[in-house]
């Protein structure tokens, strides 16, 4: 299968890799929740070339954003059929923080672009969870939620896969749990450093898995049975 990452490995690189694959790959958790991590109108922008926003969206990522969001639509409307849980975290800045008055305009809670688009909405029922580091679990309640619902694994989309989703992959594997990241439900600015943050993941971290496979596990149709249901 051919993987975000294969078209920046050097032939040197691919030696490597055929040869020692640095991490055996884990399963998915027995309980598991699927979390989406910072899916948030500033960090999505427009479906428009992301050089053109910057100015209204400065954390933009535009059509990389907008083509994960049918990932994330398909898997969120199946977590939410079986029961699974659903987590959101938003990178907020609230009033009484003075780091509020550094992030103005971009992530503060009185700021629209803060909120997360209606493509993606939480429902009710859905779990929030703020954070104001990269990591969902530096310094937020997201372990106790964890432990209260008995979670073990994670299901991860969202932004940015080089920022948010890498951070939180790290602190969540080093917490004992099973991290799955969404290749297709994730993204980020520059498609290097979304590759790059993947192929780390994989063969350091955690597993990075297709929609099909998160689907899977889920236990709902692959995306082409879902299309034609």
């Amino acid at each position: 299968m051919a993987r975000v990452w294969d078209k920046f490995l050097t032939e040197d690189d691919k030696k490597v890799i055929a040869k020692r694959n640095l991490r055996e790959p884990s399963g998915p958790g027995e309980n598991i929740a699927l979390l989406v991590i910072d899916m948030q109108v500033t960090a999505c922008g427009e479906n428009m070339p992301i050089h053109e926003q910057l100015d209204r969206y400065p954390g933009a990522c535009g059509p990389h954003a907008w083509k994960a969001i049918p990932v994330q639509q398909r898997l969120l409307a199946a977590a939410r059929e079986v029961g699974m849980p659903v987590i959101y975290s938003k990178h907020i800045f609230h009033g009484y923080t003075g780091m509020a008055r550094a992030k103005e305009g971009v992530f503060s809670e009185t700021d629209p672009r803060s909120e997360v688009p209606a493509e993606v909405a939480m429902q009710a029922g859905d779990i929030l969870v703020e954070k104001q580091t990269p990591s969902c679990f530096a310094y937020t309640n997201l372990p106790l939620i964890l432990n209260e619902l008995q979670i073990d694994g994670l299901i991860v989309v969202g932004n940015s896969t080089s920022g948010c989703v890498r951070a939180t992959c790290v602190d969540g594997a080093g917490a004992g749990f099973r991290m799955s990241v969404v290749e297709e439900g994730v993204f980020d600015r520059i498609e290097m450093s979304h590759a790059a943050a993947l192929f780390d993941m994989q063969f350091k971290i955690c597993n990075v898995i297709d929609e099909a496979e998160a689907l899977s596990i889920i236990g709902a149709p692959a995306p082409a049975k879902l299309a034609t249901a």
